[in-house]
């Protein structure tokens, strides 16, 4: 009987007075610790999607990948038809002959124009001797008129030969830009033969299309035959190791959120993965401001709606990563090492009590609760 009455004793201290007190005190625990962790299921996995696209117009030949094939920086995706760009190429191969023969042609006939020119002196310093000899033989009558005319003629038609040579030098020099020494890479039109070589050849090349960055295949819909326009999307690609975590949360969650602090992201698809993330950044403006038509709130019907900020994660290197996928729904949790001010008095208190001592923390700014 004795054993039975301690027993119920120790029930109705326990029912009376435990349970209540750890009642209290979990819930106690759970206030002054409440607050520390800002968690939200509305985040989101993203990654760098590059639209692969030529740079010019063409028909396909050769597609020598497949959805979901990863592939290297570099590593050659499909080809256009070269026929046309090659004759291109072609072309501009002989226009830029062209102009280099036609460069050494102007120059040497400017070589032979000015040596005419100097001929042509030679000639009239020659023939103005004989028309002067001419003319005192016909004042002697020693000669006849028609041999004094002659000489007069021959003079005539050397000095209108000096004319047209020396025209045709100012032809030619400035043909030759003025400087008929300039080399001849050095000159205006055979740089711009030059330059629409290199054009066509950059051309030619782009008919061979390359992986900007590594990673993998996705929404590939190219066939052989089919012609693409220059900026065609023909499938995406998505980029390896750039992903990074999107968590929209409210904008009353953010009263303790910095750059920096510590984020855990669980993906839905692998609950048991656990990947450690950053804060990296918080937008600076909500969703709602980017939206195809924003909300107008001047207007007479309005209702408070909690608006949404995107905050973004950096996910840490780890174990976890390689099952991330892009458009992947996650769980975020973000630890923003937050205390109530409650919970810091009651540990400088229980330091007293202890005997150590406080800490001196300077000048506190809390915030509301």
């Amino acid at each position: 009987m004795v054993s039975k009455r301690l027993s119920r004793g120790a029930l109705r201290f326990i029912l009376l007075l435990c349970l209540p007190a750890i009642v209290i005190g979990a819930a106690a625990y759970v206030y002054l610790t409440g607050g520390r962790y800002v968690s939200t299921e509305n985040a989101y996995v993203k990654a760098d999607i590059v639209q692969i696209s030529p740079d010019l117009d063409g028909r396909v030949t050769d597609v020598l990948v497949r959805d979901h094939d990863r592939v290297d920086v570099g590593e050659v995706l499909f080809r256009l038809d070269p026929a046309p760009f090659r004759i291109a190429v072609a072309k501009a191969e002989a226009d830029l002959a062209k102009v280099a023969t036609t460069f050494m042609h102007m120059r040497a006939e400017l070589a032979e124009a000015q040596t005419e020119v100097g001929e042509f002196r030679s000639r009239i310093g020659y023939y103005n001797k004989t028309v002067k000899r001419q003319r005192s033989l016909l004042r002697r009558g020693v000669t006849t008129r028609s041999t004094a005319d002659a000489a007069e003629l021959e003079l005539s038609v050397a000095r209108e030969r000096l004319r047209t040579a020396r025209a045709k030098v100012q032809r030619l020099e400035a043909a030759l830009g003025g400087n008929p020494d300039l080399p001849l890479p050095e000159r205006a039109l055979y740089r711009e033969r030059a330059a629409v070589l290199e054009a066509a050849k950059l051309d030619l090349a782009r008919t061979v299309i390359r992986a900007p960055t590594p990673g993998i295949i996705s929404n590939m819909r190219l066939q052989v035959g089919e012609h693409l326009e220059t900026g065609d999307p023909a499938f995406s690609l998505i980029a390896d190791r750039t992903h990074w975590v999107v968590a929209n949360l409210k904008e009353t969650e953010l009263t303790h959120i910095e750059l920096g602090q510590r984020a855990t992201v669980t993906p839905d698809a692998y609950p048991d993965v656990k990947i450690t993330a950053v804060v990296a950044s918080i937008s600076p403006a909500t969703g709602a401001e980017f939206a195809i038509l924003p909300p107008q709130n001047a207007t007479g019907n309005w209702v408070k709606v909690v608006q949404r900020l995107p905050v973004r994660l950096r996910l840490e290197p780890g174990p976890g990563l390689d099952l991330l996928r892009a458009g992947m729904s996650v769980e975020a949790i973000i630890d923003t090492e937050r205390q109530r001010d409650s919970l810091i008095a009651l540990k400088s208190n229980w330091s007293a009590i202890a005997g150590e001592k406080p800490v001196d923390q300077g000048v506190i700014i809390t915030r509301p609760n």
